[in-house]
Order: structure tokens, then C-alpha cells, then sequence
């Protein structure tokens, strides 16, 4: 592992590519989060001094299919706060563009340089044209903001989108960009061979505050497995369990806690703040009576 201190404009500008694996949550940042990202950035944008402006970890390893001219990285931890950031750089790209935005000041903000810095990779074709691929729903609509068209449905995305349009018609679009341009994130670089991604993921979600049992299970289930598998497994069975759940709180919680009483034959429940360490030892044990990941996802 290699942790340092860098710019986060620094981690997403070059050819490369952020991938959120399909075992994340998808994109839930409310207007409470963003308001307090965006006044941060707005504050340490406006002041005279150099001074920077510390908004987390960004944690992520190589993928798989790294090509000669384009890195791909698998974002582990910090999506949401990545996401929001890449949100906010579209629609200061969409307001320079429609109101014809302009400055002599050297590091004011363009169209094109927002666009080739932080939210393309000119030279790519295709998915690999974008420097952050999110999940499904919310890469369709993240796309078409991005190609400068209407998204087709209301999401998290859309919203948090429209907000920071409206927040910027009141700025000065240069203030924001130099906000931007001083955010340092812990730059968090994983190896393949030595760091175990799931337990990283763990320690750093440990408090319970943001992820839910079922979160947790999901991510444990499909981090066990190669990125490409991971893909497949996902699309086969979780997301089938997730659409069975959706619209009900916690309720993978639930489910996953019967299904493991239901093998177990407990006499008592599992405490719901239990749940995820009993069901990780559980699958384990499971897994290797029905011979793997993929067999004990089916029994799902």
C-alpha cells in the first residue's frame, strides 16, 4: 500500500480511468452533503493564500484490463466524494459554456479544459472516453450530463447535478475552480500481491455510520472474486436479491440473517449490529459445502 498527500486534481487528471465495482453502493449523496462540499470549496477557493482544504481518502487498485495508454482503477473507497466532485466540474463546464463565461486571469476555468483535464480521456473511444465509470443507472445518467444531454430519469445524480447549476449562478466560476484545484485527498494506492482489498475496505468502514449489513455482504461476496467475475456474479444473482428488496430498508439484513438461520437452525435471532460478522463466517463455511462463491449465490 502507498498512502500520500496529493490534489485531487492531481489523482484525476492524465489518461486514466476510475471504475466503481458493481459491489458498491450506488451514488446517495443528499443536498446536505454537497452544500457542505460545495461551501468548503467556495471558502478555500475565495482565499488569498495557497492554503488547502483536506476532504478525505481516495483508495483504489489496479484493474485488470490496464491498457499501454489508458491506467483503469477499481475505486474501493471515496466514490461518493469523487462522484460529487466530478458532478460539480460537469455543470461548471455547462454553465461556462452557456453563458459564454470568460477571464483574463491566468487560472481561470475553460469549456475545454474541464473537459480534456478532469472528464475525458480525448484519445479514448467508447466507456474508456470517461475518467469515472459509475454503476449502472447512475452511469447512464452521469453519461448524459456528460455528452451534454438529458438524463432520462431523476436520480441522486441528476439532482445533485441541477444543484450545483443553480449554486453556481450565483459564483464566480473562477473562485469555484481554484476550490477545487486546492482539495488534497489521502491518495490511498493498493497492490494486487500484498494488500487485501476487503479488509481495507472494512477497517475503513468499520464505524457502521454509512454501509448496512447488506452493503457490507454484497461487497464481501463479490470482492472474494476477480473483477470480471465479479461483473457476471452480480447481474446473475445479487442484483436479483437487491431488486427483490428495493424500496425496503435494511431488508437484506433481514433476509440475509433468516438465510443463515435457516442453515444454522439458531434458536435466537442475530443482533442486526451482528449480522455482517456472523454471515462472513457463515459464507465461508458454506460456500465450501456447496463447492464456491457462485453456487452459494444460486442458493441465494
Amino acid at each position: 500500500m502507498q498512502a500520500i498527500n496529493r490534489p485531487f486534481v492531481k489523482i484525476i487528471n492524465g489518461t486514466t480511468q476510475f471504475v466503481i465495482p458493481v459491489f458498491q453502493r450506488d451514488y446517495s449523496w443528499t443536498e446536505r452533503q454537497c452544500r457542505q462540499l460545495w461551501e468548503d470549496i467556495v471558502r478555500v477557493g475565495a482565499h488569498d493564500s495557497d492554503r488547502a482544504h483536506f476532504i478525505g481518502s481516495l483508495v483504489y487498485i489496479q484493474a485488470g484490463d490496464t491498457a499501454a495508454g489508458l491506467t483503469r482503477w477499481l475505486l474501493v473507497d471515496g466514490q461518493q466524494r469523487m462522484t460529487t466532485l466530478m458532478l460539480l466540474l460537469t455543470a461548471l463546464r455547462r454553465h461556462i459554456e452557456e453563458h459564454g463565461w470568460s477571464s483574463n486571469i491566468d487560472d481561470a476555468p475553460t469549456a475545454k479544459k474541464i473537459d480534456a483535464y478532469f472528464l475525458r480521456n480525448r484519445e479514448e473511444e467508447g466507456e474508456r472516453q470517461y475518467k469515472l465509470v459509475l454503476r449502472r443507472g447512475d452511469q447512464q445518467a452521469l453519461r448524459a450530463l456528460l455528452d451534454g444531454e438529458e438524463a432520462a430519469a431523476e436520480s441522486r445524480i441528476v439532482e445533485n447535478f441541477q444543484l450545483f447549476r443553480d449554486w453556481l449562478a450565483d459564483s464566480d466560476p473562477t473562485t469555484v475552480y481554484r476550490g477545487i484545484a486546492r482539495l488534497m485527498v489521502v491518495d490511498v494506492t493498493l497492490d494486487r500481491k500484498n494488500d487485501d482489498p476487503q479488509m481495507i475496505f472494512e477497517s475503513l468502514n468499520s464505524t457502521g455510520l454509512d454501509l448496512s449489513a447488506g452493503d457490507l455482504i454484497r461487497n464481501f461476496i463479490l470482492m472474494r472474486v476477480a473483477e470480471p467475475e465479479q461483473t457476471r456474479l452480480y447481474e446473475t444473482y445479487w442484483s436479483k436479491i437487491e431488486d427483490c428488496f428495493r424500496g425496503s430498508s435494511n431488508a437484506i439484513d433481514s433476509f440475509a440473517r433468516d438465510y443463515m438461520a435457516l442453515h444454522t437452525r439458531a434458536a435466537k435471532q442475530t443482533r442486526t449490529g451482528e449480522i455482517y460478522h456472523q454471515f462472513r463466517d457463515f459464507f465461508a463455511t458454506r460456500a465450501a459445502t456447496l463447492g464456491g462463491t457462485e453456487p452459494t449465490l444460486a442458493e441465494m
